[in-house]
């Protein structure tokens, strides 16, 4: 009976740490070896290190359609709210440009307050000039945006290192609870193969 504990014991354990060892390596393996290393029939690379490219694009495409498309960053970038702003802004800026520019021989003739004619004349035309300007960015800045291409150039332009961190800030609990359920799994075996051999 005794002897049956301590078997049951060490092939639990072993089990467990065979389960353990196996998804850790595994896991391992997904980002090591980052160069090619060649053995006598077959060469060894790391899966993320070997597929990076391909990774790129895909992620890319992804965060293209699913997350970030450029009609999403035109839309936040120029929110109802900013254009307003920005209406402001461009409006205040072009009175005092426009009134700084005018001679004063010529403000003579435009009466008191020429800024306040001014901000008149922009008040009344200014909105349908600045609304088909914007219309005008956000339609080119459209055309120029593309989003797939800023992703891959900025992960091509990591070094493997840096994206493997990427990758493990993302994903670091899941690939640790992956080698958690290899030690519950090896343990289960072990204690599997425990009983078989009670029953042989």
């Amino acid at each position: 009976m005794y002897e049956n504990i301590i078997k049951l014991v060490i092939m639990v354990l072993i089990g467990g740490l065979i389960g353990y060892l196996t998804n850790r390596i595994a896991i391992k393996m997904l980002f090591r070896p980052v160069n090619p290393v060649k053995l006598v029939f077959f060469t060894i690379q790391g899966v993320f290190p070997k597929r990076k490219d391909q990774m790129a694009i895909s992620l890319a495409d992804t965060i293209e359609k699913e997350l970030l498309s450029k009609e999403v960053i035109m839309d936040k970038i120029l929110s109802e709210d900013k254009v307003l702003e920005l209406k402001r802004i461009i409006k205040e800026t072009l009175v005092t440009k426009l009134n700084g520019a005018i001679p004063p021989m010529v403000k003579m003739f435009m009466g008191n307050n020429p800024e306040e004619m001014i901000k008149n004349l922009l008040d009344k035309e200014g909105d349908k000039i600045l609304d088909d300007l914007i219309d005008q960015l956000k339609e080119k800045g459209l055309e120029d945006l593309n989003i797939r291409d800023i992703v891959k150039e900025r992960i091509d332009s990591l070094d493997f290192v840096e994206f493997e961190k990427i990758i493990f800030g993302l994903m670091s609990s899941e690939l640790r609870f992956v080698e958690i359920i290899g030690l519950f799994l090896g343990a289960f075996i072990g204690l599997l193969q425990f009983f078989i051999t009670l029953a042989i």
